[in-house]
Parts: structure tokens; C-alpha cells; sequence
């Protein structure tokens, strides 16, 4: 194999290198995004277990300990 032919293969290898890596990124940009509007649903929760259910602390704290939890994923 001369070193045209060498070259040419390397390319081909990158190029679908390249496919796995766009694949990939597109991947974990909807599992972002899907992360990000499971953590919007859960701050709307606690806004409303603020507005309905002020006086009970521990329903609260659990929500936003959940929330937290999902910032972290």
C-alpha cells in the first residue's frame, strides 16, 4: 500500500469517527434537553406546592431535594 492509499483510509476512519461523534453529541444533547424539562416540571411543582400547601415544610424540602438530585444528573 503506497502512502496515497494510506492517507485515503486514514480519512474514510475519520470520517466515520467523525459520524460516531456527531451521533453521540446529538444523543446527549436530547438527553440535556430532556433532563432540563424534567427539571422545569419540578420547579413548577414547587411553585405550586408553595402556592397550595405553604404551611407543610416537608413536602417542599422533599421537592427540592429532588430537584436537586436531577441538577446533578
Amino acid at each position: 500500500m503506497n502512502e496515497l492509499e494510506h492517507v485515503e483510509k486514514e480519512i474514510v476512519a475519520l470520517k466515520g469517527r467523525r459520524t460516531s461523534l456527531c451521533a453521540a453529541l446529538k444523543e446527549q444533547k436530547q438527553l440535556n434537553h430532556d433532563a432540563q424539562a424534567k427539571v422545569h416540571e419540578v420547579e413548577e411543582d414547587i411553585a405550586t406546592l408553595d402556592n397550595i400547601a405553604p404551611f407543610d415544610d416537608a413536602i417542599v424540602e422533599d421537592s427540592k431535594a429532588n430537584l436537586e438530585i436531577l441538577r446533578k444528573t
